[in-house]
């Protein structure tokens, strides 16, 4: 077969300098027999490809294929993917499958960042990657990713520098603590201890400030503090229904109101048996007689009977059934008397842990001991500090402790604990460790603290690309210093 010149110009005319190259044609299934039968009869193989009308070096890359299969493996054309493409190695894939054996509530993301710290931060394999490994593994559980609240996904401002802005949070957990119990979400922003409740979302809130990206960090931050500040206050109606004693005066009304409702349920059964035993003893007076001549009326009372006692032994189960749920109530209510306040500080921009001191006093911690705490903590160029609402940031104590450091306090949107998310989700992270963990005194509480604030620290952050808040200061102080 003779080759196709194609020229590579764009004009027609072929120059005798121009560029050429021949393009052949893939060979056919016939060409390839003759090919070979030509060369095992002549021995030449340019004799050969000369009658097949191929080139040489179709012969030597069919030849192989000849060898091992005769003339049968010339009739198909095989693939010309390459027989062993670049794989996930089978390291990585057991890595994956084990960490999420060992962490079956880390996501696709955090596996991947996993993996990358323990290869000095370099990318070991995709988040997809990660999920088509669990997919071939029948270890996947597809996740419906949640919507934005009211449609609307506002634009989120973080701090540019370390120690620029930092959040702060007080939480509260129990004195003593067995692994798997449960861990209440209290708050004490009231001055009280109060289990939280949803609140209604609404569409107007200081936060939107935020979305205007003509606006520097600091000049939003300012502009914040002035709408936040001007926010009416509206007012603050104790809820005693969200109490742990209201709570607890539920369940025991319920409880009294069943027992009332079973002891006059008792009262009454024992009346129709009192009615029954005295017709059982009349009808033993009577004669064989009187007897024939009342038997359709006694049975048809014997048939009431009967039904009468068959709707009680359905009443008694929906009773067990009433008694048993409020026993199951009285079990979740939280009998905790004792508690531990957490100072939570997160630094804004690089989400350290910037400490976790404790107070033994629990709900009756004061603004004093807040401040001391946050003396010894607070880095010396903090601009702003982000709080709550909650008694122990509004005191003037702490107003003095913003002048004499010199930075600006600013107070989340009132019943919007979103604005001050960095601290409101590491409670939740922190909450989530404790659960499996035990403690019997503070000091016990105390070592659990800082081997988390050490392990916090250095996890991958989804928020920081899959860097550990450590090593995004270490690259962040490195980009400042070059």
């Amino acid at each position: 077969m003779s080759p196709s010149v194609i020229n590579i110009l764009p004009n027609s005319e072929v120059e005798e300098s121009s560029v050429s190259r021949a393009y052949y044609r893939s060979t056919t299934a016939s060409q390839r027999q003759l090919l070979f039968k030509s060369w095992e009869e002549s021995g030449s193989v340019e004799e050969a490809s000369k009658i097949a009308h191929v080139s040489v070096g179709t012969f030597y890359y069919w030849y192989p294929r000849f060898i091992e299969s005769g003339y049968e493996g010339l009739d198909e054309a095989l693939s010309h993917a390459p027989h062993n493409p670049n794989k996930t190695s089978v390291w990585v894939e057991q890595s994956v499958i084990k960490l999420h054996e060992e962490n079956p509530e880390w996501g696709k993301r955090r596996i991947a960042n996993e993996l990358a710290k323990s290869n000095d931060w370099v990318q070991v394999i995709s988040p997809n990657t990660v999920r088509r490994i669990l997919i071939s593994a029948n270890m996947w559980d597809n996740l419906v990713e949640s919507e934005p609240k009211n449609g609307i996904n506002p634009t989120v401002r973080y701090a540019e520098e370390a120690g620029q802005t930092a959040n702060v949070d007080l939480c509260f957990v129990p004195a003593t603590h067995e692994a798997q119990e449960k861990l209440p979400a209290v708050s004490g922003s009231s001055g009280r201890l109060v289990i939280e409740r949803p609140v209604e979302e609404t569409l107007s809130y200081p936060g939107r400030v935020f979305e205007d990206e003509t606006l520097s960090y600091s000049e939003a931050m300012t502009e914040f503090i002035e709408v936040s500040n001007a926010e009416p206050s509206p007012p603050v109606v104790p809820d005693e229904t969200d109490t742990l004693k209201a709570k607890k005066r539920e369940v025991r009304s319920e409880e009294q109101e069943l027992r009332d409702e079973r002891r006059t349920v008792r009262e009454q059964r024992n009346q129709e048996d009192g009615a029954w035993k005295q017709l059982k003893e009349e009808r033993k007076e009577l004669s064989n007689t009187d007897k024939k001549e009342q038997a359709p009326v006694w049975e048809k009372t014997r048939q009431q009977r009967r039904e009468t006692l068959q709707t009680r032994q359905q009443e008694n189960l929906e009773w067990k059934e009433k008694r048993l749920s409020i026993r199951e109530k009285w079990a979740n209510l939280p009998i905790i008397t004792a508690w531990i306040a957490v100072l939570v500080v997160i630094d804004n921009c690089t989400r350290q842990s910037l400490g976790l001191p404790l107070f033994v006093v629990g709900p009756r911690v004061t603004s004093d001991m807040v401040v001391q705490a946050l003396k010894e903590i607070l880095p010396p160029e903090l601009q702003f500090l982000i709080s709550d609402r909650g008694t122990h940031f509004t005191a003037n104590v702490f107003k003095a402790l913003a002048q004499n450091q010199n930075f600006a306090h600013v107070f989340t949107a009132r019943h919007r604990p979103q604005s001050n998310g960095i601290a409101e989700r590491f409670v939740r992270t922190l909450k989530e460790w404790l659960k499996d963990k035990s403690w019997d005194d503070d000091q016990q509480l105390l070592l659990l603290l800082e081997q988390f604030s050490q392990e916090y620290n250095d996890r991958p952050h989804l928020a920081l690309n899959g860097l550990s808040p450590n090593e995004f200061q270490k690259r962040l102080s490195f980009s400042t210093s070059s």
